[in-house]
């Protein structure tokens, strides 16, 4: 949250420096130490009924009250131009509150998953609504991984992702064009796919920021029916997020529950890294992975704070705005009154 300080000046010698200027001129306009001067003075006789005439004691008040508003408005322009020319500036300052929690989505995207791809992304977005401040990543894999988007907190942008990728999914055919595209890369070697040990441990290493104590956490999404040999067995995939620190929570495709032994080599390496498993649909596991996320240690970062000057011209230009209008109007209003008085004039000499 942005917090506001005064605002200021980023000029104020400038400003004081007009202010004073616009003090000068007014005061050698006005002169009030001057004498009236009576050279060339014309003497008028009985000029006291000249001035007790109504429609005289009228025009007087009239350019009176004129010339004040003139002056007004002047002032009030000037004044405008002042704070303009004196760049009023408003400083802002946020103390970054930075989360510490990295959450990378894993996600196996071998052709065996392609039937539930789609759901377990829309599962990936439950959680996702589900979390606050978290950097959020995907990789998905199958005989090689590929980083879809990096760690990032820009949660528009993640969504946004997420639905590109279920989008791409939707048909659950491998065959399609946009399967094989946003897919291409994970398969090296048609004989080795799916191997959820090599696709753990890629995961792991997608964790930036190594010299930082964050809390780390990865939703792996696999059925955990690997083609072929992989480098890293799950266990030892397991073992290797345990020593990184890196708590794992497992989703298991439907099919999964059909291979007993596969259902138990999963749970026991979410088991093992502290996370948590369940079966793709189940009432609860997406919950189950916000609350678990969110039990995560959030550990302090400093981060200096950020700061931004703002211009706010706003002040100076409705004073400035406002003055110059006012001077159009008393001159309009006084060019007016110029031509009715003109025109009266007229009037009463054709009545004669």
């Amino acid at each position: 949250m942005w917090d506001s300080d005064a605002t200021t000046f980023r000029w104020p010698w400038l400003a004081l420096g007009l202010a004073l200027l616009v003090l000068l001129l007014l005061a050698l306009w006005l002169r009030p130490w001057r004498r009236p001067a009576r050279s060339g003075a014309a003497y008028v006789a009985h000029a006291a009924r000249l001035r007790d005439l109504p429609r005289y004691r009228v025009l007087v008040r009239r350019q009176v009250v004129l010339g004040a508003c003139l002056t007004l408005c002047a002032l009030v322009a000037c004044a405008g131009a002042i704070v303009l020319a004196g760049r009023l500036q408003q400083r802002q300052t946020m103390v970054q509150e930075d989360r510490t929690r990295d959450i990378v989505l894993c996600l196996d995207a071998s052709g065996s998953m392609a039937a539930v791809d789609a759901q377990v992304l829309r599962e990936f977005r439950a959680i996702i609504a589900g979390l606050k401040g978290e950097r959020i990543g995907l990789t998905i894999w199958s005989g090689a991984a590929i980083t879809v988007f990096p760690l990032t907190d820009d949660y528009e942008y993640v969504v946004e992702q997420l639905a590109a990728a279920e989008q791409a999914f939707a048909s659950g055919d491998v065959y399609s064009d946009e399967y094989a595209i946003f897919t291409a890369g994970t398969v090296l070697d048609w004989d080795v796919q799916s191997q959820m040990g090599d696709g753990l441990a890629s995961c792991v290493q997608r964790f930036d920021r190594r010299d930082e104590e964050r809390s780390r956490a990865i939703v792996l999404a696999s059925d955990n029916e690997p083609i072929g040999s992989g480098i890293f067995a799950v266990p030892e995939a397991a073992d290797y997020a345990r020593e990184e620190e890196v708590v794992v929570h497992g989703i298991a495709a439907p099919k999964t529950a059909e291979r007993p032994a596969a259902v138990e080599q999963f749970a026991a390496a979410t088991a093992a890294t502290g996370g948590t498993f369940a079966l793709l649909g189940e009432d609860g596991s997406t919950r189950a992975v916000v609350d678990a996320i969110a039990a995560l240690d959030a550990k302090p970062v400093r981060r200096p704070p950020l700061v931004q000057v703002l211009d706010r011209p706003r002040l100076g230009t409705v004073l400035a705005g406002t003055g110059v209008g006012g001077l159009a109007l008393v001159w309009a209003v006084q060019g007016v009154l110029a031509v009715r008085d003109r025109r009266r004039g007229l009037n009463e000499e054709g009545s004669r």
